[in-house]
């Protein structure tokens, strides 16, 4: 093997490059001889040539403005409904909160009671309060979508 002859798997990678238009004309005259001298290089590097061709040909036909019209309806009904349940699931732990306070205001502020107490009830009562919200959401979303609601257990 002449030392400016290369392998096989030299002249592939440098074939991607021949089609490209990177390679120097040092580069390209040994891509070129590999490939006089190599068949199944050449048929490889007419394969690779032909695909260039027929993608570089390939044209995206434009969707009708009303495609487009109807995917941003969707997207928007998507966004509207993510934040109106945000919303609603917010106001409804706010409320829930405020309503358990005042139940136990006098637990919280009755100075007798310790602060570790009180922090401890707070969070477990705020926890129960935002994961029953969060169940009740999912539960009305499944409901919809639920596939074995028909099936008796």
């Amino acid at each position: 093997m002449n030392k400016n002859q290369i392998t096989c798997e030299q002249a592939q990678i440098l074939m991607m490059g021949m089609l490209d238009g990177e390679l120097n004309a040092q580069q390209k005259k040994q891509v070129e001889e590999h490939l006089d001298r190599c068949a199944n290089c050449a048929k490889t590097y007419q394969a690779f040539k032909k695909l260039k061709k027929e993608t570089s040909d390939m044209k995206l036909k434009p969707l009708p403005e009303m495609y487009w019209d109807e995917y941003w309806q969707h997207v928007y009904n998507k966004i509207e409904r993510g934040i109106a349940w945000i919303l609603v699931s917010i106001g409804a732990i706010i409320i829930l909160a405020y309503s358990v306070w005042q139940a136990m205001e006098q637990f919280f502020i009755d100075p007798m009671e310790p602060l570790s107490m009180k922090i401890g009830v707070g969070a477990l009562v705020l926890g129960t309060i935002i994961l029953f919200v969060s169940v009740l959401r999912e539960k009305i979303m499944l409901r919809k979508d639920d596939k074995y609601r028909s099936i008796k257990r």
